[in-house]
């Protein structure tokens, strides 16, 4: 059994119930037994204390949209290093984009990452799926498999879809698996390769700018 953990004097936000105050939460073997607002009346013999003045404490946070270099280019950032850097940002679960090399656009892909997740990450990895194949926009994935492997979404990460027929297919065939689809919106035809929104500032820059239109 572990050792019980008070932790006091943070600031707790707990969206779910609407609480935010300063006060003290009191875990024993992994689990929160007590919640208080203002000053713990007294810890447990043996228990931890940590002063979390200062800090806030809330539920783990969930990045939707995390770009790691694992499987292809590892010598950028791994999916331990992605998950230690999410961790020490409140980060405790994140979904990956399936903007890898190869693409996550295989269910053998999504089971690696999985299996590579459960072995190196400190956070949880949740894998995405490619909406389609080589995310080149011209032929859509098997979602059915893919779901089955354990992608919890389809995207096709930084790339847009620019055929509307093919989209409005992938959007009729995800919602037969109930799958989420997460696309990024551009016309490229206008975005070109602009780096931020078209106006003055872009311009003193000498930037190529994206028309807000």
């Amino acid at each position: 059994m572990n050792k019980p953990l008070l932790i006091k004097n943070a600031r707790i936000v707990d969206p779910t119930t609407d609480f935010d105050a300063i006060g003290a939460l009191l875990v024993e073997d992994g689990i929160i037994v007590e919640r208080v607002t203002g000053e713990h009346p007294g810890a447990p013999e043996g228990a931890i204390i940590r002063d979390a003045k200062g800090m806030l404490l809330s539920p783990g946070l969930i990045d939707m949209r995390v770009f790691t270099g694992e499987p292809g280019h590892e010598y950028r950032e791994t999916l331990a290093s992605a998950a230690s850097a999410a961790a020490s940002g409140g980060v405790t679960s994140f979904v990956c984009m399936p903007d890898t090399a190869p693409a996550i656009d295989d269910g053998a892909v999504v089971d690696f990452i999985i299996r590579r997740a459960q072995a190196e990450a400190i956070v949880n990895v949740l894998p995405s799926a490619a909406i389609t194949k080589g995310l080149e926009g011209k032929e859509i994935t098997e979602f059915g498999l893919l779901k089955k492997a354990g992608a919890v979404c389809l995207s096709d990460g930084r790339s847009s879809i620019q055929s509307s027929a093919l989209l409005r297919a992938a959007f009729t065939y995800a919602a037969n698996f109930d799958m989420l689809v997460c696309h990024h919106v551009a016309d490229t035809g206008l975005v070109g390769d602009g780096v931020m929104n078209a106006g003055l500032f872009a311009t003193t820059l000498g930037l190529k700018g994206v028309p807000v239109e």
